[in-house]
């Protein structure tokens, strides 16, 4: 059996997608809450879970892309099912989530909307085609435990969000590739790129002082990491006709995850392993029926980071462990319920939407005029509009 004959649309993709996103918020809720960090090796489970997501991103978006009737169609999908909860998650931050921390911390929400610099709107404008200008809101939140002061990091929000930039990107190249015919009639060149990819990462890693410019942290926190894992599903959607699904080699691939744990990048190693864990995974497992219907996943992600650091402004995590992340995962819980019946199921309804033709356009579609091969003939009439 291989991958293509064992998919069906009775898969377990969601449920690992729900799976990921739970591992996010339980691993954040630690660091957030000033506990300690979760680490398996030198990687923590996070960093695994936003990876296993690009992966299966990867296979489902190539899949999408594929069955969509043109580009046009496929980027107006993505774009109804990222940005709706994208825009509303930056709203639910900048006039909820830092106004109450404000008042906290100022007693009064006396100046909150001039404040500057960073800004309530500023923050949503500058922030609201995903890649993130900034994360506070007005010097909000503060007093918080992360980032702790051993971290070049930015007080922020909803430092999660970033991932998103990488996740269009992916989109967009996916587009980009299909407009040239090549993820249908050259899958090849696809594998060729994740492999330059690969070669390219292994390089950096090996010889750090090689284009240092070039081959920065940018390259390796987005292409080498988020790219390369899209890639590595996507490369297993376009040759699932030819990839066993094998359970032994689920095993070693597992075996390849773990020994990746304790390299200074995972990378180097884990992109396919992990990917075609999660596919396997996603198909043996019988669990298709959750996340089936009601997608929960992208609204846990999104408002996990923003309402832990607001639990953390008023102090919650100082009644330990088990009162902050109860709290944490609460109203996370109830966010992500809200956002998917609230925005991003009925964002996802327009997946079919057409804009209608203007009444000049529909007055021009009834006119019977003559073939370019046939010439006017001397009776021929063409009437007026």
């Amino acid at each position: 059996m291989t991958i293509a004959t064992g998919f069906s649309k009775d898969n377990s993709l969601n449920f690992m997608r729900l799976v990921f996103a739970a591992t996010v918020v339980i691993v954040h809720t630690w660091a957030l809450g000033g506990f300690g960090q979760i680490h398996i090796g030198d990687y923590d489970p996070a960093s695994i879970a936003v990876d296993g997501f690009f992966a299966i991103s990867g296979f489902l978006i190539t899949r999408s892309r594929l069955g969509a009737r043109s580009t046009s169609r496929f980027l107006w999908h993505r774009a109804l099912r990222i940005l709706p909860g994208f825009w509303a998650s930056l709203i639910a931050v900048a006039f909820l989530c830092a106004p109450l921390a404000w008042r906290y911390e100022r007693g009064s929400f006396d100046g909150y909307l001039t404040a500057s610099p960073h800004g309530p709107i500023q923050y949503v404008i500058a922030n609201s085609l995903l890649k993130v200008r900034f994360y506070d809101i007005a010097g909000t939140p503060s007093g918080v435990p992360f980032p702790p002061s051993n971290l070049t990091v930015s007080i922020g929000w909803n430092h999660s969000m970033w991932t998103l930039y990488w996740e269009a990107l992916c989109y967009l190249g996916i587009a980009v590739l299909a407009l040239f015919g090549i993820i249908q009639r050259r899958r090849a060149f696809v594998a060729m790129i994740t492999a330059c990819l690969w070669a390219v990462l292994v390089l950096h890693r090996l010889a750090p002082g090689f284009a240092p410019g070039l081959l920065g942290n940018t390259f390796a926190d987005g292409f080498g990491r988020f790219v390369l894992m899209f890639l590595a599903g996507s490369v297993l959607y376009l040759y699932a006709d030819r990839i066993p699904l094998s359970g032994i080699l689920a095993a070693c691939c597992t075996a390849i995850l773990i020994v990746s744990m304790f390299l200074s990048d995972p990378h180097i190693l884990l992109n396919l392993p992990l990917a075609y864990l999660c596919i396997w995974l996603g198909i043996r497992l019988p669990l298709h029926r959750i996340g089936a219907e009601h997608d929960f996943s992208y609204g846990l992600y999104i408002y996990s980071f923003p309402i832990q650091q607001l639990v953390a402004v008023y102090k919650v995590q100082q009644h330990g462990i088990a009162a902050y992340f109860t709290l944490c995962l609460s109203v996370t819980a109830a966010a992500a319920v809200l956002s998917w019946f609230g925005i991003e199921r009925p964002a996802l309804r327009l997946k079919n939407w057409t804009p209608r033709p203007s009444g000049t356009i529909r007055v021009l579609s009834r006119l019977r005029l003559p073939r370019p091969e046939e010439p006017l003939s001397p009776g021929t009439r063409v009437e007026e509009s």
